[in-house]
């Protein structure tokens, strides 16, 4: 038999169109659009699809069958054509009473957040739902539309809930019943609806972990896509650079499917993410990357987007451009809710500009459209803001501080909260409130990654000193505000930080003229280095006393990159990577070892250039006068003298910070893995065991240990296995928080230590670790796997530190023995449920 060529079916349709054969062509047109459809190339499946129909009437005397017609539908949703695909699953759900229809009804009807369509199927839905002929799977599709619709509505949402409940009692014959990939989409969609639902993350973050295990062990690259975009939204809770770096792996998902949607849609939540780190430049960027890939391939680009960038750097004059176009594109299709955030967005802008008469005549009717659109946090955040133009700044605080309280609070809504609560307590005098709430503003930032709002911090903290007559620290700190509102592009706020100086420095001047002033700028100096000494300081770890230096010299001066050389002892060195961000990464250079080796050789600062980047290497110097550390810095520029002076003293200043931590890293960490080695972890569980009892904190425990270690050193060698065990420790870090604690266990056992972590959290987090260990491998047929167990304080009840480890060392063995490259928990084990 002929073997038929699937890049001919296109060609071998029209040839038997030519032919008159139609029912033939019919066919070959069919098989072309099912191959677009598999391969991402929706818009091809489209006009395939389209030509298909006009065969139909030319041929055929009857219309295309309904499994056809619902194929269109996915096209059309697919494509992007998203209110097209709403008439055209309603019609044929009108047509055939057709279920698969109905569903995509109410999906296509979320997606795009118009609730009309649901809104008169109610009845139906709930009907359908509670018949005893509907299937488990349509069953669960319906709650999960209805679980939108009521939390889009402002309904009753107790309705999530009995989800979450029902999934916990039964989810082992959920997982059963269903088709794998159902499963894997039933709990992405309780992620959502616990997201929309403000559920902190980790308390979902259980569902979405297990989606991604189950997503790459079926090879659901599709699914796997839309998981990495929700890990990366929901870890903004956890630390933004972590989040990026999972809505990154999203975005390359979507290049490798060649699903344009989805790249321009990653594009565009890139966006926020780049602006929360203060990469404005590339958040413009991937903005403008977006708009041309929407363009070229006829998608709908939604610009809110772009206008929350300009909104945010205060750039109103293109904030507005963008939502008058905005508007009347959205009013023509009838997207009621994004013509809101349009709305919105304008109304914001007009409180940031003062202008109270407008505030108030709009008011009625934006609190108006935010009640029946907007969650409850938004509003109130809107509510706050009007009160705060109108100088109601006690009413502002309450509803601020209240807001700030709660647990469910997201953390950008956090961050807006605190900046108009800062301001608010400078208006009133409110000096000790002022202090405590700064600090937690500060900590948000620094903690979780939200350097884009750096600057806020250090220029409220600038007003503040003003106002009580400190004018060196609040020199200090205006300088530093400066310094990151021109790396985000904000105009506005340098000129205002700009003036804020000058007016200090103009006081000075009529102190004691031109000698005063050389004393502000020598003592500005002195207190930045001051400070900047004090926040190495405060670190206690290697890698963290290059994350507080990079931030020194981060608020001091633009640079590229950073590099720190630790000679750890005679046999031992270490060189990190450190980028403008705070990411840190062990690192192995050329260019980068050349200059090292000439400053260890020359025991001095030393600069070379290598193409357009520039390396200033700066050594520090034990009191025996050697080369114990070299810091790094990689620039377009040459650094000024005054420059290389200033960061030559401060680092000499930390050296013995430096000396403790490269002690601290001697003692405590596995010299292989890079891990804390068994003595220093085990002090550590103990603390974090004592605080259980003390205050009722949570605490979970891993014990892992890789499948069939033996086998990987006797068939490839050692060495292979030490680069497997390194690289396993790696994995492991990397999936798991800061204030986590990952150690050595022995041999190719590892542990991890979770404070604050509930069992279905941990849980989660473990499921997480063994689907990224899967990835490793050591050729393409032999990939690394592991057995995990678990422990939790809150379903074990542990007496002591030990048993904690006992029960999570009996887990791992349960593992090993049923099967291997599993996860078991202890308390699972023991009921049965393992």
């Amino acid at each position: 038999m002929k073997m038929i060529n699937i890049t001919n079916y296109d060609k071998i349709s029209v040839q038997y169109e030519e032919a008159g054969q139609g029912r033939n062509a019919l066919a070959f047109r069919l098989l072309e659009a099912n191959r677009c459809y598999q391969e991402g190339l929706f818009f091809d499946a489209k006009k395939s699809l389209e030509k298909m129909f006009t065969l139909y009437k030319q041929y055929v005397d009857r219309e295309p069958p309904l499994s056809v017609k619902l194929l269109f539908g996915n096209v059309l949703e697919k494509n992007g054509d998203l209110k097209q695909a709403l008439d055209f699953f309603h019609e044929q759900f009108i047509k055939h009473d057709s279920f698969k229809a109905m569903i995509r009804m109410g999906y296509v009807s979320i997606t795009i957040r118009d609730m009309s369509l649901i809104k008169q199927y109610e009845k139906d839905f709930l009907e359908r739902c509670d018949s005893p002929t509907t299937s488990m799977n349509k069953k669960l599709h319906l709650l999960i539309i209805l679980g939108y619709f009521y939390t889009y509505t402002g309904r009753d949402t107790s309705i999530v809930q009995e989800m979450i409940h029902y999934h916990k009692e039964n989810s082992m014959m959920i997982r059963e019943k269903l088709k794998g990939v159902e499963y894997v989409r039933w709990l992405y969609n309780l992620h959502i609806l616990q997201f929309l639902n403000n559920r902190p993350w980790n308390e979902r973050a259980q569902f979405i972990y297990e989606a991604e295990g189950l997503a790459e062990q079926y090879g659901e690259t599709a699914m796997l896509m839309n998981i990495y975009n929700l890990m990366g939204i929901g870890l903004i809770e956890e630390n933004v650079i972590k989040a990026k770096d999972y809505m990154i792996k999203s975005k390359n998902l979507a290049i490798a499917l060649g699903n344009k949607q989805h790249e321009m849609n990653a594009n565009t939540n890139l966006i926020m993410f780049y602006l929360y780190l203060g990469d404005t430049s590339y958040s413009i960027e991937l903005g403008e990357k977006a708009k041309a890939i929407a363009n070229a391939f006829k998608l709908n680009f939604n610009e809110i987007t772009l206008v929350k960038l300009y909104y945010l750097i205060e750039d109103y004059s293109t904030a507005l451009k963008l939502i008058n176009e905005e508007k009347s594109k959205l009013r023509k299709n009838k997207l009621n809710l994004y013509r809101v955030d349009a709305l919105i967005f304008q109304y914001k802008i007009i409180l940031r500009q003062n202008n109270v008469k407008k505030a108030k005549r709009l008011w009625p009717f934006i609190e108006k459209i935010g009640r029946k659109y907007k969650g409850k946090m938004d509003l109130l955040l809107l509510q706050s803001q009007y009160c705060a133009v109108l100088k109601q700044y006690e009413k502002t605080i309450s509803i601020a501080t209240t807001c700030l309280k709660e647990e469910n609070i997201g953390e950008e809504n956090r961050l807006e909260f605190s900046i108009i609560l800062l301001e608010s307590f400078l208006r009133t005098d409110q000096d000790e409130a002022f202090t405590k709430y700064v600090q937690s503003f500060e900590e948000v930032v620094f903690n979780k990654g939200y350097f884009g709002y750096l600057g806020y911090v250090y220029f409220y903290k600038g007003l503040f000193y003003v106002k009580n007559k400190s004018y060196i620290q609040a020199r200090v700190f205006f300088i530093r505000a400066k310094s990151y509102f021109t790396k985000v592009n904000n105009v506005l706020k340098q000129k205002e930080i700009g003036c804020n100086i000058e007016k200090i420095d103009n006081q000075s001047l009529k102190m004691t003229a031109n000698k005063q002033l050389e004393m502000m700028n020598l003592l500005t100096n002195n207190e930045i280095m001051f400070n900047s000494i004090r926040l190495v300081h405060s670190a206690q770890h290697l890698e963290a006393v290059c994350k507080n230096i990079t931030k020194v010299l981060h608020e001091n001066m633009l640079f590229d990159s950073v590099y720190f050389h630790f000679r750890i002892d005679r046999s031992r060195n270490k060189t990190l990577h450190v980028n403008d961000k705070l990411q840190s990464e062990e690192i192995m250079n050329d260019n980068v070892d050349a200059v090292l080796k000439k400053v260890v050789e020359e025991k001095s600062v030393s600069q070379c250039g290598s193409g357009n980047s520039h390396y200033h290497g700066f050594p520090i110097l034990s009191s025996e006068n050697e080369v114990i550390s070299v810091v790094l810095m990689e620039n377009q520029h040459v650094l000024s003298g005054e420059s290389i002076y200033y960061l030559d003293q401060f680092l000499q200043f930390i050296s013995p910070k430096i000396l403790n931590v490269i002690y601290n890293e001697l003692v405590h960490v596995d010299g292989l893995t890079k891990l804390f080695n068994r003595n220093y972890f085990i002090t550590r569980l103990n603390e974090e065991f004592q605080k259980t009892l003390d205050f009722q904190a949570n605490l979970s425990f891993f014990m892992i240990d890789i499948d069939n270690f033996r086998y990987v050193n006797n068939q490839f060698g050692h060495t292979e296995g030490d680069r497997i065990l390194e690289e396993v420790a790696a994995t492991i870090q990397q999936s798991v928080r800061s204030s986590d604690i990952v150690g050595r266990y022995g041999g190719e056992e590892l542990i991890v230590i979770l404070p604050n972590t509930n069992s279905e959290i941990a849980k989660g987090v473990a499921h997480h670790i063994l689907s990224e260990i899967r990835k490793i491998h050591v050729n393409e047929s032999y990939h690394i796997t592991a057995s995990i167990g678990v422990s939790s304080v809150d379903k074990d009840n542990p007496a002591t530190m030990q048993e904690l480890i006992d029960k999570a060392d009996f887990a791992e063995r349960y593992a090993k023995e049923h099967g291997k490259n599993r996860v078991c928990c202890f308390w699972e084990v023991v009921s049965g449920g393992a």
